[in-house]
């Protein structure tokens, strides 16, 4: 009997995670202190709670490696967002998408139509990319010990809500496919890793436009957590982009002063 895989299944469905959901789990392991089976036992738990009806979607992203060197290889390039999804996208039945800075490792259902023209993008998460269509096929994002500033779909929604400061030039990739294949992609980065950090991101104020329903907090395994509605969220954030353009980020140096405060709002 794993006692941390029982309690991490209760608490799963505490907050409100369903067996035919489709999760999107952003996660620190070390929040949950020590968990017996490791990280493969919160994925076990988790797959579980789902079950064979469900999608269990996590970022493997690798803007820390990538942004530096130009090189994504599919099958080495290891998730810079944590140990959790650097161990869910080596699990056996996991797919893992090929975008050279921001890819995502699924498992599940919906996986032919998360990742269905995804190649077909040059943003990270543009409109073929499966975070942007976690609105639409009514993901639950999962905050498992971690910040709401790392809440990416709102990277998502500032793609498409065209936020004037979201993107910033090409750059060239060397991509390698999981069968070896080499071919190069140019594509657009977000504008928040930059050397004058001009913007710095500030999603937890995700919370100031939610309402009662739209997101449940509870502890995981000692962690704490929160379950936030995908549509709930995109609905309510696009809305607040366009009325305050810098809402979900601070400008400390005044970059941009028009838009400070909604004083002119996205057109």
């Amino acid at each position: 009997m794993n006692q941390s895989y029982d309690i991490i299944k209760r608490d799963l469905a505490a907050i409100g995670v369903c067996p035919g959901d489709f999760l999107v789990v952003h996660s620190s392991m070390r929040s949950m202190g020590w968990v017996e089976g490791g990280p493969e036992c919160v994925i076990r738990a988790m797959l579980d709670t789902l079950g064979e009806e469900g999608t269990l979607l996590m970022p493997t992203f690798t803007y820390e490696s990538s942004y530096a060197d130009s090189f994504f290889s599919h099958a080495h390039t290891p998730s810079c967002v944590g140990l959790l999804s650097e161990t869910f996208r080596k699990t056996p039945g996991v797919y893992r998408t090929a975008h050279p800075t921001h890819s995502v490792a699924i498992r599940g259902r919906l996986l032919g139509a998360l990742i269905s023209g995804e190649a077909e993008d040059d943003t990270p998460m543009g409109p073929h990319s499966p975070y942007r269509k976690l609105g639409a096929y009514g993901a639950k994002i999962l905050m498992l010990g971690c910040s709401l500033r790392h809440t990416s779909y709102l990277h998502a929604l500032e793609e498409e809500g065209d936020l004037f400061y979201a993107l910033r030039g090409h750059q060239t990739y060397t991509v390698v496919e999981a069968d070896g294949r080499r071919h190069t992609r140019s594509v657009r980065r977000h504008n928040f890793n930059r050397a004058d950090g001009a913007l710095i991101q500030r999603y937890d104020r995700l919370l100031e436009i939610l309402g009662e329903g739209d997101f449940v907090r509870a502890p995981i395994h000692g962690a704490d957590a929160v379950l936030i509605d995908a549509a709930r969220l995109r609905e309510k954030a696009l809305g607040k982009m366009k009325e305050a353009p810098l809402f979900f980020v601070d400008d400390p140096d005044g970059f941009y002063p028009e838009y400070r405060d909604g004083a002119q709002a996205q057109s």
